[in-house]
């Protein structure tokens, strides 16, 4: 989580002290604004974290070997976010965006907390580009995607 949470710090400071209307105008047409990125990320850890409770309270248990999500960082490859993770085209402030980033992380790190982690190498649920990836996987990979999406952000940012 260590990553993750520097990964976060970067997020929220290169948004600090700039105005919501700012933070809510795309750089481009068919382009995220800065705010989208923040809501995508916030919906993104929301549907992993739910997807670590399912994994957790299953009754199997399996292994599996580490995916290459690291290749997520790579933004030479593109893949759609899935209709779900999309976020809307609505006006957000950023306080409203900052405080829906913060409650998944909290959500997050209370259903970590709440876990035996010698389970999380067990557990396993489908990622749709990586296959089965167990919980430990699933929580480095939530840092790579908020990593790969500061690169986006930082340009949404130079862009507007």
């Amino acid at each position: 989580m260590k990553h993750n949470e520097e990964i976060r710090d970067q997020i929220c400071a290169a948004v600090s002290g700039l105005s919501s209307e700012t933070l809510n105008r795309k750089p481009a047409e068919g382009k995220w604004s800065p705010v989208q990125v923040m809501e995508h990320l916030y919906l993104m850890e929301k549907a992993i974290t739910a997807g670590i409770i399912q994994a957790l309270a299953a009754t199997e248990e399996a292994t599996t070997e580490p995916k290459p999500y690291q290749l997520t960082l790579d933004r030479n490859r593109f893949i759609d976010a899935p209709p779900h993770l999309v976020p809307s085209e609505d006006f957000i402030p950023l306080g409203d965006v900052r405080a829906r980033l913060d409650q998944s992380r909290s959500d997050l790190k209370t259903v970590l907390d709440q876990s035996e982690e010698s389970l999380w190498n067990r557990k396993l649920y489908p990622h749709p580009v990586f296959g089965p990836m167990d919980v430990a996987q699933w929580v480095d990979f939530i840092g790579i995607h908020e990593e790969r999406h500061l690169a986006q952000l930082k340009e949404a940012l130079d862009g507007i």
